[in-house]
């Protein structure tokens, strides 16, 4: 067993055995401007649709219209369309996986401020549903588990999609 060791130490000196690090100064910035470089030499956003210059992607807007039930599993099953189960939300958690797998969109997207501008390929509840509940305040991930308490605070939603993936989508039918 060690015993605890007494040391003297005055001030100013350092510790033996601590490791100080006085290479950074106390006032370090850092940005980060995104992938806008990657936009140069394209139409401006990548997407063309009208987004501002110097963001690579385009907007896409998921849109929970309100007169979908969002606090009862087994109502907004039958709102979606679905046959009650004796287990709606196991089952609600069931589609909104599914559909999350089907959307063409990468397995990472930036959530931005949703505008009525943004366009809207994806106007089933469905969707919205599978984007809202796997997204947070900053990003929507595929893999990541359904929260359905998030729809009381928010409906609407866009994602900044990168062009190669906004092209595909776009040559798709809007229902």
């Amino acid at each position: 067993m060690t015993r605890a060791v007494s040391i003297d130490i005055r001030a100013g000196d350092c510790l033996p055995g601590l490791l100080y690090n006085m290479s950074v100064p106390s006032k370090t910035i850092v940005q980060y401007s995104g992938l806008a470089g990657l936009a140069k030499g394209s139409e401006g956003s990548g997407g063309g649709d009208g987004e501002k210059p110097g963001i690579f992607g385009s907007h896409l807007r998921f849109v929970l219209a309100e007169a979908v039930p969002t606090n009862d599993p087994g109502l907004l099953l039958r709102s979606l369309g679905f046959d009650p189960t004796p287990d709606p939300m196991r089952e609600l958690e069931r589609r909104i996986e599914a559909r999350a797998r089907e959307l063409p969109l990468p397995d990472a997207c930036l959530v931005v401020p949703a505008e009525p501008t943004h366009s809207c390929h994806f106007p089933d509840a469905l969707s919205a549903l599978a984007v809202l509940a796997k997204c947070s305040d900053h990003v929507w991930l595929r893999e990541k588990s359904p929260t359905l308490s998030r729809l009381a605070t928010r409906r609407e939603v866009s994602l900044l999609v990168p062009p190669a993936f906004y092209a595909r989508i776009r040559e798709l039918p809007i229902p």
